[in-house]
């Protein structure tokens, strides 16, 4: 039997859980919303977010006001990673942009002032993307592998973004002053971003079982 690469497998996990997903009429966005009846701007989804207190790893789906989001969008996912050897710290990995019918569509990196994060090199980022391996309990756990498996999927992308991240926070930190300065401006808010097509890359790693 051949043996599968982490980028196929990964693609069969993120396949079969949306598969599931779509066989109760579900889309992703709305399986995001975890059982809540309303869609409310801000709120975060799960109320309090979803931890795994073993790894550090965090998620929680919110939406902005209407005119703070991308035509077509529905809302999206933010990434977190928490450090048990430090009380509070955490640092944001990615964001996640899903549209109407649940698909994701834009990864994104955000500034210092918009999770109130520890903001890290990209470096250190990228180490804990490659090692995201997230658990939750009941109606999260097919999230929480989702994510797991898109992370490994678009970990190449995630990775690229978050270094043009720190070269723009280089230059906008060199033009404005200091970095503190760049890291309160609330002129810029998402720092770099890019959009992506899921079933392209289904398509490029999904891979026969037989």
């Amino acid at each position: 039997m051949a043996i599968q690469s982490p980028l196929c497998l990964a693609a069969q996990e993120l396949a079969s859980i949306q598969a599931r997903y779509a066989s109760k009429g579900m889309s992703l966005s709305q399986a995001a919303l975890c059982g809540a009846q309303d869609f409310v701007e801000w709120r975060h989804y799960p109320s309090h977010d979803s931890v795994d207190g073993g790894s550090g790893y965090e998620f929680y789906y919110h939406a902005h006001a209407g005119h703070e989001m991308s035509e077509g969008e529905h809302g999206h996912f933010h990434l977190f990673k928490r450090e048990p050897q430090t009380s509070g710290r955490f640092f944001h990995l990615i964001g996640i942009a899903l549209d109407q019918k649940g698909l994701p569509v834009r990864l994104f990196t955000t500034n210092q002032w918009v999770t109130g994060e520890t903001l890290l090199e990209a470096g250190k980022v990228i180490a804990a993307v490659g090692k995201f391996d997230m658990t939750a309990k009941g109606r999260l756990v097919p999230l929480a592998r989702w994510l797991t498996a898109f992370t490994k999927l678009f970990y190449a992308e995630i990775a690229n973004l978050l270094e043009e991240r720190d070269q723009k926070i280089a230059a906008l930190a060199s033009s404005m002053g200091s970095r503190a300065a760049l890291f309160e401006n609330h002129q810029y808010q998402v720092l770099t971003e890019r959009e992506i097509n899921l079933m392209h890359r289904l398509s490029e790693h999904l891979c026969a079982t037989h």
